[in-house]
């Protein structure tokens, strides 16, 4: 977004930089799980894989939804070390060695406990999105060390990727989806009387940049995006038109020439979250400077 803007005969108008925006909504950090005594706390979801469910060595792959499994068998044992009844093993059925747990929908935290059996050579533990790899890790684990959960926080997945050695252990698959997982752009436009020339491009998909597009005539000199961080309130008339946006925060103002662009963070902790902004042409009626309050949209980041 242009970050000059021309200034308006109102004086509750609080104009800033575009990057102000941004700077409302910190993302917060992805961060691995590595060898800790405990794994995420009140999950939403919890894979436990019960006990005698199967026979043992049963090999393994949608028995357990939401997740779908390669390269593990099941098997029931007593409490061990972070091992409560059945749990996941190899299925010793070749190489590559790598246990996979995928998810039916993305999810943004998982953890799981993991005993690595052979200490001959480091595992490598891998969060996957769409094919590719979103973070990982290694390191040479044992069986008897009681820190053994391990996973990724604050990351969009749907698969793990395990590179094991010799044979693993897996218990516990505790994971977060997404409060929201589609991108929308929500029109309003209070009782109708502003014109709805105000359009999303494209959708605030995480990761990608959002584009706003306003309408322009021959008498526009330019455009302004209004934001606020209340969202929408009740419609206030206001030049001819309505002001549609919440004014128990101050609006930011960005000025341009009829589009508008911002980048939308990857941090899955933006799912879900709100952004509304109304538009406004400033227009050159007869000699004088006319302002006309545009429709509004409230962006919902999603995927």
């Amino acid at each position: 977004m242009p970050s000059s803007t021309p200034s308006l005969p109102r004086p509750k108008l609080l104009l800033r930089a575009a990057g102000a925006v941004l700077a409302l909504l910190a993302a917060t950090p992805a961060q691995a799980i590595i060898a800790q005594n405990s794994g995420l706390a009140n999950p939403a979801y919890v894979v436990t894989f019960g006990a005698n469910v199967l026979p043992n060595f049963t090999p393994i792959s949608t028995e357990f939804p939401p997740l779908t499994i390669t390269h593990a068998n099941y098997y029931t044992t007593g409490s061990y070390n972070n091992l409560v009844g059945g749990f996941l093993t190899n299925d010793f059925s070749g190489a590559p060695n790598t246990l996979r747990l995928q998810f039916a929908l993305p999810v943004t935290d998982v953890s799981f406990v993991y005993q690595q059996i052979s200490t001959s050579a480091p595992s490598t533990i891998r969060a996957m999105f769409a094919g590719v790899q979103v973070d990982s890790f290694s390191g040479t684990w044992n069986q008897t060390q009681p820190n053994n959960y391990f996973g990724f926080t604050n990351t969009l997945l749907d698969e793990v990727q395990i590179d094991f050695v010799g044979d693993f252990n897996v218990d516990t698959v505790a994971f977060n989806g997404p409060a929201a997982t589609t991108a929308q752009c929500v029109f309003a436009n209070g009782s109708g009387i502003n014109p709805a020339d105000f359009t999303c491009a494209t959708l605030p998909s995480l990761g990608a940049t959002w584009q706003g597009v306003m309408t322009m005539n021959a008498t526009t000199l330019a455009t302004l995006l209004a934001y606020s961080d209340a969202g929408l309130g009740a419609p206030v008339p206001i030049f001819g038109g309505e002001l549609l946006l919440n004014l128990s925060t101050p609006l930011l103002l960005f000025s341009g020439a009829g589009t508008y662009s911002l980048p939308i963070p990857s941090a899955p902790s933006w799912i879900g979250t709100t952004l509304t902004f109304q538009g406004v042409r400033v227009e050159l009626v007869a000699g004088s400077l006319a302002i006309v309050p545009l429709n509004a949209n409230t962006l919902v980041v999603g995927l």
